[in-house]
C-alpha cells in the first residue's frame, strides 16, 4: 500500500462509500526546529485513529498502518510540510493533501472523511492559472498562495510562428515607381500583422480553454499590455478568464514581482465575494429565503432547498446528520468514532449542486456558526 500526494478535489476516494474512514489532520510546522517535531505530531494522531480503530473492532487497517508508521519516519515526506497536511485513507488507499493553510490536529474516524479544512483551503488558496500575453507569444504559470511556476508549452502552441506557420500573412512589399511614387500592396503591414496576431490569440484563448481551463476549472488571470488584453477580451470563449487583470509587459518582472501582482489581485476578488455572499444571506433572509437554525437547515437540505450553507471554520459538532430524514444524531465530544454533524451537511449539499462557504467568525453573517441560502 502506497500513499499518493494529490492536489484534485473532490477526490475519488471520497465517492467511495466505503466505511469507517480516517481523516487525519496535521497543523505543520515549516521553520526549524519545530518542524523537527513534525513526524511525532503525525505519530500521537495515528495512534488515536488506531485505538478508536480497535475499540470498533473494525477489521482490514493493518496495511494502512504499516503505511502509516513509513511515512512517520520518512524525512523526505516531512521536509516538503507546507502550513497544514491532511491525510485521508480507507483500508485500501491513502491520499495526502499538502495544504497552505494551518488547521487544528485532529483524528477523526467515522463514515465519512472529515472534508471541511480543505474545502477552507480551496476556498482560499486554491490553485490558479495566470496568462502572461504579448502579440507574439504567450506563457502559461500555476500558482496558490505559495508559489508560482510556468508551465512548460511546446512553441507550436505558444508562438505565432509555431501556431501560423505557413498560413502566416507574407508583408506586402512597397515599390517605388521612376517617378519617385511609392505603391503598396493591398494591405498595409501593420493591418496584415493585426490579421495574424488575432489568429493567434484565437487559437491561444481555445488551446488554454480545451487543455487546461475546461479541465481544472480554476480562474485564469490575464497578463499583458492594455492594447493586447483588450483584444483577446473581446475574443475570448474562456468561463474561467476573470475580469481583474495585471496591465504590465511579462518581460518587465520577475517571477517573484509576478507572483505578488498575481496575489494582490486574488486577494481582492476574495474580499469582493465575502461581499457578495453576506449581502446574499441578508436579503436572502429578509425574504425567509435563508436560515441560520440548524434543525431548519437540515431540514431543507434534505428537500434540496441548500443553494449555500455558510460554517464557521474550525467548529467541530460530534453526531451525524442523516440526509433521508433530514435528522441531526449528536455524538460525544471523547467519542472519537464520530463524524461532524456540519462536515455530514457540507458534503450533502455539495453532492446536491450546491455551495459550501467556510467563514472566520467574525465574516459569518450572524451571530451562529452556520446558515445558509436558500434556492426556493
Amino acid at each position: 500500500m502506497k500513499y499518493q500526494i494529490v492536489e484534485e478535489f473532490p477526490h475519488s476516494i471520497m465517492e467511495k462509500g466505503k466505511s469507517p474512514v480516517i481523516s487525519i489532520y496535521i497543523d505543520t510546522k515549516i521553520k526549524k526546529p519545530d518542524r523537527l517535531e513534525n513526524h511525532i505530531y503525525f505519530k500521537n494522531l495515528v495512534r488515536e485513529a488506531q485505538e478508536s480503530i480497535k475499540r470498533k473492532e473494525v477489521r482490514g487497517f493493518r496495511d494502512l498502518f504499516s503505511l502509516f508508521k513509513i511515512m512517520e519516519d520518512d524525512a523526505l515526506f516531512w521536509e516538503g510540510a507546507t502550513e497544514g497536511m491532511a491525510i485521508l485513507a480507507d483500508d485500501e488507499e491513502c491520499i495526502v493533501y499538502k495544504l497552505p493553510i494551518s488547521v487544528t490536529n485532529r483524528a477523526i474516524v467515522a463514515d465519512s472523511f472529515y472534508i471541511k479544512p480543505i474545502l477552507k483551503s480551496y476556498q482560499l488558496n486554491g490553485h490558479y492559472h495566470v496568462l502572461a500575453l504579448k502579440g507574439d507569444n504567450y506563457a502559461l504559470y500555476e500558482a496558490d498562495r505559495h508559489r508560482i511556476h510556468r508551465i512548460h508549452l511546446d512553441e507550436k502552441d505558444s508562438t505565432i510562428d509555431g501556431v501560423l506557420g505557413d498560413e502566416k500573412t507574407v508583408p506586402h512589399k512597397s515599390v517605388g515607381t521612376p517617378t519617385g511614387q511609392v505603391l503598396h500592396g493591398h494591405g498595409s503591414a501593420k493591418d496584415e500583422k493585426k490579421v495574424d496576431q488575432l489568429k493567434f490569440f484565437r487559437y491561444a484563448d481555445a488551446f488554454i480553454q480545451e487543455q487546461y481551463s475546461n479541465h481544472y476549472k480554476v480562474p485564469l488571470i490575464l497578463v499583458g499590455l492594455d492594447e493586447n488584453q483588450g483584444e483577446f477580451r473581446k475574443l475570448s470563449k474562456n468561463q474561467y478568464l476573470i475580469k481583474e487583470g495585471i496591465i504590465s509587459d511579462i518581460d518587465s518582472m520577475d517571477e517573484k514581482t509576478l507572483y505578488d501582482k498575481v496575489q494582490g489581485v486574488m486577494e481582492g476578488i476574495f474580499k469582493q465575494q465575502l461581499k457578495e455572499w453576506m449581502e446574499a444571506f441578508t436579503e436572502a433572509h429578509a425574504k425567509d429565503l435563508g436560515s441560520d437554525d440548524v434543525v431548519q437547515i437540515a431540514r431543507a437540505i434534505t428537500d434540496n432547498r441548500v443553494g449555500a450553507l455558510y460554517l464557521e471554520e474550525d467548529k467541530f459538532h460530534p453526531g451525524r446528520f442523516d440526509i433521508s430524514h433530514g435528522s441531526i444524531v449528536e455524538g460525544k465530544s471523547e467519542d472519537q468514532y464520530s463524524g461532524d454533524i456540519y462536515d455530514d451537511m457540507a458534503e450533502a449539499v455539495l453532492s446536491r449542486g450546491g455551495e459550501v462557504i467556510i467563514l472566520e467568525k467574525g465574516e459569518m453573517p450572524t451571530d451562529r456558526d452556520i446558515a445558509a441560502v436558500y434556492r426556493f
